[in-house]
């Protein structure tokens, strides 16, 4: 099987990132906006900017908003463009016409559009609104982020630390031509089985890759170097 890329967020500070870079992560991501969609940890574009310069060249810097208005969007990425920009607000919200606008407004980006799975139900109930979306956003889309949706959060899709059944996972990845990258509650304990399981082209980590809320306030920082580590080797050895 060709490589798993390795993808990290949540890493608010330089060092942070640095240290994921060093582990070895492949794609590190951020949010960013000049408005303030996902409150104080979310990064301005120029924030965000030297946030991306400060890491090595081989690193794929990720931009994610959960923005759905496309001129918005279209601002922020005039003002700063990573490599590839991540879509993670509610997917209803804008259109495969809108991120069209923005492929064509930047087309040496890439597109990352993130689909929403539910934990604790079935598949077979799930699945006709999956392939829908697919369908919908699979022609706009360089890849595909699948991750598990709070159905009460307002803020975007994703950093639950909620797992969801991998067969989801599976079915999306065995019916598009899209690269895929599986998240929700995946870490060094679990990332193996589920890539054995689904076959993808990325895993991601957000949540169960940093350190718990008082070790945050003790340290004054959010990951957690050991955890990315572990996350990192056990993807590699799948």
């Amino acid at each position: 099987m060709a490589k798993v890329i390795t993808q990290i967020y949540g890493c608010e500070q330089i060092i942070d990132a640095q240290i994921a870079a060093a582990l070895g992560a492949d794609h590190i991501g951020c949010g960013f906006g000049e408005v303030k969609h996902l409150g104080p940890q979310q990064k301005n574009c120029a924030q965000a900017k030297e946030f991306f310069d400060a890491l090595p060249e081989n690193v794929v810097r990720v931009g994610l908003t959960i923005a759905t208005d496309v001129d918005e969007i279209i601002n922020d990425l005039s003002l700063f463009e990573p490599d590839v920009f991540h879509l993670s607000g509610d997917i209803r919200d804008i259109s495969p016409e809108g991120v069209q606008r923005i492929r064509d407004a930047f087309p040496n980006l890439k597109i990352m559009q993130a689909i929403p799975v539910f934990s604790g139900i079935p598949v077979e109930e799930q699945w006709p609104v999956i392939e829908e979306l697919i369908r919908a956003y699979e022609a706009t889309t360089d890849f595909f982020l699948i991750d598990t949706k709070d159905p009460d959060s307002t803020i975007g899709i994703g950093a639950t630390g909620i797992t969801h059944d991998r067969e989801i996972d599976r079915r999306i990845i065995e019916s598009t031509d899209v690269r895929c990258i599986i998240a929700g509650g995946l870490d060094g304990s679990n990332v193996a089985e589920a890539i054995r399981q689904t076959h993808p082209y990325g895993v991601d980590s957000c949540t169960l890759t940093s350190y718990p809320k008082f070790l945050k306030e003790i340290t004054g920082r959010v990951k957690d170097p050991v955890k990315i580590w572990e996350f990192i080797e056990a993807a590699r050895n799948a």
